[in-house]
């Protein structure tokens, strides 16, 4: 039996030989999976038609497809970037991220409801049983905390 794959490496066909000289054909489409039993001249005329169709789905989507798609890190430099701005700021954001991850698990997770969240101070007080002036004694400690790591 032989196996035959899209673009997407998704099954769309299979092919058996019968007993007669016929070919037995599996078709794998959106809506179900049919079955057909045709002669084999009709059969390599299947095979030649989903190896065409094969060719040209691969080539328009390799015609059409942006660099974007194959960048899943933000790698490339956008067009209108300085890519010595683009490559510093990168290097930025690795070394904030190492820092972070230096804090106390409840620092990383003010930081959270700070910046990532957006909660205000006041929020995050209510939320902790704490007094607003807590929350902005512990974001202090935590800028000079992060300060001291990145000077290092």
């Amino acid at each position: 039996m032989k196996k035959y794959y899209d673009d997407r490496h998704q099954l769309n066909m299979e092919i058996s030989d019968t007993k007669d000289g016929s070919m037995h054909i599996k078709l794998h489409q959106p809506n179900g999976i049919k079955e057909i039993t045709v002669t084999e001249a009709k059969g390599k005329e299947i095979i030649e038609l989903n190896r065409i169709e094969y060719n040209d789905n691969h080539r328009e989507t390799r015609r059409h497809v942006s660099l974007e798609a194959y960048d899943p890190y933000g790698a490339l430099v956008k067009d209108d970037a300085d890519p010595l701005q683009e490559v510093i700021n990168k290097e930025e954001m690795d070394q904030l991220h190492q820092s972070v991850s230096q804090l106390t698990p409840a620092q990383r997770k003010l930081l959270m409801k700070k910046f990532w969240d957006g909660m205000k101070q006041i929020d995050i007080a209510k939320e902790e049983g704490v007094s607003k002036m807590a929350i902005t004694k512990r974001l202090q400690t935590i800028k000079r905390r992060l300060k001291k790591i990145l000077q290092k």
